[in-house]
């Protein structure tokens, strides 16, 4: 095989890598935004119930049921931190978000390394190559597995082209 075989078989693994890591960069974007959401809702429940089940309005004036309703707003009040907890929800934002960093910088490299690192000789774009898919090991073994539904919906936001740059779309000057 030529060094240019061997440059062109690299160049299409480098693409397969960007793509690779578009989708799963998108996906674990996606994910961040519902954990987000989550988070917001575990932190914020606990007061608002907290405050409806202690509120002196509801405790004196509304009678038998609103007394019941005012102490199940404060079982779920202490409910909602312990669950928070126990899930591990806050530490869950903070990787996802850090592992959607990695492959979306990733994904840039492993582009760059098609379009310009294959101009070099062989030799230095294959050490390059191997730098990149050591990051992408390290990424892989450390980073959460997006949930199926959010890889369909990356899937989805990708095709629609919601990825792409307008450089992309233009025509090439000879």
């Amino acid at each position: 095989m030529t060094d240019d075989e061997r440059t062109a078989a690299l160049v299409k693994e480098c693409r397969r890598q960007f793509e690779s890591c578009l989708y799963t960069s998108a996906a674990l974007y996606l994910w961040q935004k519902r954990a987000r959401w989550w988070r917001a809702l575990f932190l914020i429940a606990p007061i608002v119930l907290g405050g409806f089940a202690s509120s002196q309005i509801l405790t004196q004036f509304g009678g038998q049921l609103a007394m019941v309703v005012a102490a199940f707003a404060g079982l779920l009040a202490g409910f909602f931190p312990a669950i928070y907890t126990a899930l591990d929800m806050d530490m869950r934002v903070v990787e996802i978000g850090r592992a959607a960093a990695e492959y979306t910088n990733l994904r840039d490299r492993f582009r760059q390394a098609a379009e310009v690192k294959s101009l070099a000789s062989f030799e230095e774009f294959q050490e390059a190559f191997e730098g990149l898919m050591d990051r992408m090991d390290a990424a892989r073994s450390s980073s959460p597995a997006a949930p199926e539904a959010y890889f369909r919906r990356a899937q989805r936001k990708v095709k629609l082209g919601d990825y792409e740059f307008e450089v992309e779309t233009e025509p090439r000057a000879p």
